[in-house]
């Protein structure tokens, strides 16, 4: 290994003998730019990707809730019953998932998106998944505490959660991989001023 770098340092100028053909970085960064505008159609095509599968949870969530959960009767009950009523445990699960959310919502509300509409589908798909809960908790009261109805409370808190977080990661995979190329192109320019440097030098 010594002898090839020793080589190559003394015959270096040999080989630097060699440019790259009239128009070639222009070339590069021009496919560069075009990989650039595929990858910003891959950010969007992403977070319809994510749109969709809360889309999903929310639809399955409400047909299971029409299905299973849901009373024959649409009599309320006289008082107005929450998790914390029916055991202190699911009192503190309601608090922790409600913190974890809460952050959830607020590192959203604070993400750069390239496009407010995208921020705005987000948003609104998540109250759609809010309004499931109020149905829930209509359905406790009207129910007097049935198990299967809290079950379903804490699983919707989960599953809420599960999603943000997945959203949240692709959002942020999709900013990693836009500052990727911003610091690629970028060296690419200062690689080629190097060599134009070098060539007027």
């Amino acid at each position: 290994m010594k002898k090839i770098e020793k080589y190559i340092i003394e015959n270096r100028d040999e080989f630097s003998t060699e440019e790259p053909e009239e128009g070639h970085f222009e070339r590069f960064l021009d496919r560069q730019q075009d990989q650039r505008k595929k990858r910003a159609v891959f950010s969007w095509k992403h977070l319809m990707q994510a749109a969709a599968i809360l889309l999903l949870v929310t639809l399955s969530s409400l047909w299971l809730y029409e299905r299973i959960v849901s009373p024959d009767d649409e009599h309320p009950s006289a008082g107005y019953i929450t998790l914390a009523d029916i055991d202190p445990e699911y009192r503190d699960a309601e608090i922790y998932y409600t913190a974890l959310i809460n952050r959830k919502y607020s590192e959203i509300r604070s993400f750069d998106f390239n496009y407010p509409e995208e921020r705005e589908v987000l948003l609104k798909e998540l109250a759609e998944m809010d309004s499931i809960y109020k149905s829930l908790e209509e359905e406790l009261n009207d129910e007097g505490g049935n198990q299967m109805i809290v079950d379903a409370m804490i699983r919707h808190y989960q599953l809420k959660l599960e999603i943000m977080s997945r959203v949240l990661d692709q959002l942020y995979q999709v900013r990693s991989a836009v500052n990727d190329t911003e610091k690629d192109k970028a060296g690419i320019i200062i690689w080629h001023q190097a060599v134009n440097d070098r060539q007027n030098g």
